[in-house]
């Protein structure tokens, strides 16, 4: 799967739920004319909107008997097959949930040639909740504690945003908190272990490269 895949299956997501209750009506009255009785399977579907990053409960998914000729690509069709696993992108009530949606090893290793697809952990400032994948960022990490200027380092100048993961807050009542977010990016292997380096280190930030 390359980066053009990802992108074009994350926006043709959007419209998967409207098609799949449009094609399941019209061939429902096409089977009804012809007096056919199609084969029937269950699929796993959100129960609601969920967020990217959520670990998936019981209370997340059910099931619905859907047309085997309009099964999406990788569906689920056992709740238990979910619960657990992590989101990597929003996904809206009553979509289907397909195994690329979620964190595993065949979602790590679905980056093009030449490309990795590891975690980061940034600070959420804002900025994150605008890094949905299929967009791209640069990746900047805090000046060095030594430095002459007080400039951040950027680590990473493309990387591919393909997941978001868990956020987390740190601090408590006396001291400042911060919140960080982690999310799931390609970038070329040649800086992978610049920026896993620079993961261990610190939090970074992200800067989103304006659209065409």
């Amino acid at each position: 799967m390359n980066i053009v895949r990802i992108r074009a299956m994350l926006w043709r997501m959007r419209f998967l739920l409207l098609g799949i209750t449009v094609l399941a009506l019209v061939g429902t009255i096409v089977q009804t004319i012809s007096g056919l009785q199609p084969q029937r399977t269950n699929v796993v579907v959100s129960a609601g909107p969920l967020k990217a990053g959520s670990t998936l409960t019981t209370e997340d998914l059910h099931t619905v008997s859907v047309d085997t000729a309009l099964l999406p690509e990788g569906y689920l069709s056992q709740i238990e097959e979910g619960v657990g696993q992590v989101l990597v992108a929003s996904i809206p009530e009553g979509l289907p949930l397909p195994r690329s949606m979620l964190l595993s090893s065949d979602f790590l290793d679905s980056a093009p040639a030449g490309h990795v697809i590891v975690s980061v952990t940034v600070q959420a400032d804002g900025t994150e909740s605008l890094a949905q994948p299929g967009s791209t960022v640069s990746l900047y990490a805090p000046a060095e504690e030594f430095s002459e200027t007080a400039n951040a380092v950027l680590v990473a100048e493309t990387a591919v945003v393909v997941g978001v993961g868990a956020q987390a807050t740190e601090g408590g009542f006396m001291s400042e908190s911060s919140s960080t977010v982690v999310l799931f990016v390609s970038i070329p292997t040649n800086v992978a272990s610049v920026v896993l380096g620079y993961d261990s280190a610190t939090a970074m930030r992200i800067v989103l490269h304006r659209t065409a």
